[in-house]
């Protein structure tokens, strides 16, 4: 609750700032076009930890409904990576649909994803499998081939405000273990070979 109202007070000031800085753009301050620039980079780094506050401790909305992890999957990857990346996915068509709320599911996978591809630069495969799982749920893994996390990050890749990201918040991830804990389900991080 206290991260949505900080969210809700920065989003107030961040609007006019942000027409501001689009306005200083336009009329093309040439001397001050570094600063100008900055401004933007911030505010829009502002504007990213609003949305992501915003997020973290938020319930899921309204009713559960039947959620397609495959399906999920297969748009997410053809809409969300670039084009210096590819997809092996291995969806087994016996993978249950489950109840759950698919906004925030497809926020959460979406922030897997992109955790994905920075950690790969942009560069290589990744490997996403679904199948069902132990007990009628759905178990799901996604594997990047980048440098991995540090050993001294892994047990704390997941708490709130850790980041070992540069301009990270430390609340993606957080929120992605939030919404898997919501919808009854566990998240983890292991090595991938090679």
């Amino acid at each position: 609750e206290t991260a949505r109202r900080v969210a809700h007070e920065m989003k107030n000031p961040l609007t006019p700032m942000r027409l501001a800085i689009a306005q200083l753009s336009r009329t093309g301050a040439g001397e001050h076009r570094e600063t100008i620039e900055v401004l933007a980079a911030e505010s829009d780094r502002l504007e990213q930890l609003a949305r992501e506050f915003t997020e973290f401790g938020r319930l899921p909305e309204g009713p559960a409904a039947p959620v397609d992890f495959n399906e999920l999957l297969s748009e997410l990857t053809r809409t969300s990576l670039p084009t210096t990346m590819s997809a092996r996915l291995q969806l087994d068509p016996t993978t249950p649909v489950l109840l759950g709320h698919y906004d925030p599911l497809r926020r959460a996978f979406s922030n897997i994803l992109r955790n994905a591809v920075e950690a790969c630069e942009q560069r290589g495969d990744l490997e996403i499998t679904s199948a069902p799982d132990n007990g009628g749920g759905v178990r799901i893994e996604i594997r990047d081939h980048g440098p991995g996390v540090p050993r001294e990050m892994i047990d704390r890749i997941f708490d709130p405000y850790f980041t070992g990201k540069e301009g990270g918040t430390g609340l993606g991830l957080a929120v992605v273990k939030q919404t898997i804990e919501m919808h009854g389900g566990s998240i983890s991080l292991s090595e991938t070979p090679g």
